[in-house]
C-alpha cells in the first residue's frame, strides 16, 4: 500500500487508542465491533470513526478495487451455504434478477406471523393517522420508534426464516436487516427526495419490502420503478452520481410509458432491489398511503456508512433479547467490517 495512504489513514486512527479494534496491513483495514461495545458510549464515537475511515477509503481506487475483489471472494465462498428454496420462492429471486422487481401479496407468500403483523399494525395506524403535518413541505409521517416497539410483531415478521432465505439466495450472501418503518405518505404536491427518481446507494444488491396497507392505485402514491434492463442505460446517459432525479430529466432518456407503477389494495407487498432500479414513491393525489418498509443488504455492504438503523442500540438489545442465533446476527452482523 502507498505510504502517504498509511499516513492519511493513522492521521484519523491516532485521536483514539485503536490498538485492540483495528488491524491495517498492506493487504486489509478491518474494524473490529465487540457486541458488548454496544452498551457504552464508546459504541457512539466508534460508529463515527468508523464512518469517516471508510469515506476516506472509498475515494482510493486501492480501496474500490479491495472491496470488489472480497465481494466476489465471499459471494463465491458462501455459494454452498445458501439455503433451499421452493419454486415459488426462487420466482421471487429470479425476478429480481430479471425486472428488478417482484410483485406479490401477504396471503402469497405465506409467511406464519403475519397475522400477528396485522394486528400491531391496526393498533399504530389510528395514532398516525391523526398526526399534522408540521409544514406544507412534509410528505411523509413516521410512525415512533418508541411506538414500533410496543408491538415487536412488526420487527419479528421482517426476520422470518422463509423471508431470510429468499433474501440471502437473492444477495448471495448472509443478510443484515436495517430495521422497519411504518409511514403515512400525505397527499399533497409535494415532489422531493424519494419522491423524485434515484437509485439506493448502500450496497450493490439490496432488498426492500414494502407492504401495503391500504388499497394503492394510479393516483394513492404507488412505488414506480424502471426495469433493470433500462436503468443501466439510463444511469450511463445521465451520468449519474445518486442525487435526485425530475420527471422532466427522467423522461429525456425513459419515456413514462416505460416507468412501472406497483398498484395493489391492501396487502400488495411489493419486493424490489432498490440499488438495481431507478425509483420513487409517486406523490398521492387522492389519498394517503399507508405502508410497512424492510430494508436488507448484505452484511459487507458496499457503503456501511449509508446503513443506518431507526431503532437505537438499547432499543435493538430489547426486540432482539428472545429471537434466535441467525436472526440476531441479521440485526447485529457478524461485527466485524472488511472493505
Amino acid at each position: 500500500m502507498n505510504s502517504s495512504i498509511l499516513k492519511q489513514f493513522q492521521s484519523i486512527i491516532d485521536p483514539i487508542h485503536t490498538s485492540n479494534l483495528f488491524e491495517l496491513s498492506d493487504q486489509k483495514l478491518m474494524i473490529r465491533l465487540p457486541k458488548q461495545w454496544k452498551q457504552y458510549h464508546y459504541w457512539s464515537l466508534l460508529k463515527r470513526l468508523r464512518t469517516r475511515i471508510i469515506k476516506e477509503s472509498l475515494r482510493f481506487r486501492y480501496f474500490q478495487s479491495i472491496s470488489q475483489v472480497a465481494y466476489q471472494k465471499a459471494v463465491r465462498k458462501y455459494a454452498a451455504n445458501l439455503p433451499p428454496l421452493s419454486a415459488a420462492d426462487m420466482a421471487i429471486v429470479d425476478a429480481l434478477d430479471r425486472e428488478g422487481v417482484f410483485v406479490t401479496s401477504l396471503e402469497q407468500l405465506e409467511i406464519s406471523s403475519t397475522p400477528l403483523l396485522l394486528n400491531a399494525c391496526q393498533h399504530i395506524l389510528p395514532k398516525i393517522k391523526t398526526i399534522s403535518p408540521k409544514h406544507n413541505q412534509q410528505y411523509v409521517i413516521h410512525a415512533t420508534s418508541s411506538q414500533l416497539m410496543e408491538y415487536p410483531e412488526i420487527f419479528n415478521w421482517g426476520l422470518e426464516e422463509k423471508l431470510l432465505d429468499i433474501i440471502e439466495n437473492y444477495l448471495s450472501l448472509p443478510t443484515i436487516c436495517h430495521g422497519v418503518y411504518l409511514r403515512r405518505d400525505l397527499t399533497n404536491q409535494v415532489q422531493k427526495k424519494s419522491r423524485l427518481w434515484h437509485l439506493d446507494r448502500e450496497d450493490r444488491r439490496m432488498f426492500k419490502i414494502i407492504i401495503y396497507l391500504n388499497d394503492v392505485n394510479e393516483e394513492g402514491g404507488p412505488f414506480q420503478y424502471i426495469p433493470k434492463s433500462l436503468t443501466s442505460i439510463t444511469s450511463r446517459a445521465l451520468k449519474y452520481d445518486y442525487s435526485y432525479i425530475d420527471d422532466k430529466t427522467m423522461e429525456q432518456v425513459v419515456p413514462s410509458s416505460e416507468w412501472k407503477s406497483c398498484l395493489g389494495s391492501a396487502g400488495t407487498v411489493v419486493i424490489a432491489d432498490t440499488a438495481s432500479i431507478f425509483h420513487r414513491g409517486k406523490k398521492s393525489l387522492v389519498s394517503d398511503r399507508l405502508a410497512i418498509f424492510f430494508d436488507y443488504t448484505s452484511r459487507r455492504p458496499k457503503h456501511p456508512h449509508y446503513c443506518k438503523s431507526f431503532f437505537s442500540v438499547d432499543e435493538l438489545n430489547i426486540l432482539t433479547h428472545n429471537l434466535s442465533q441467525r436472526q440476531n446476527d441479521c440485526v447485529w452482523g457478524n461485527q466485524r467490517l472488511l472493505f
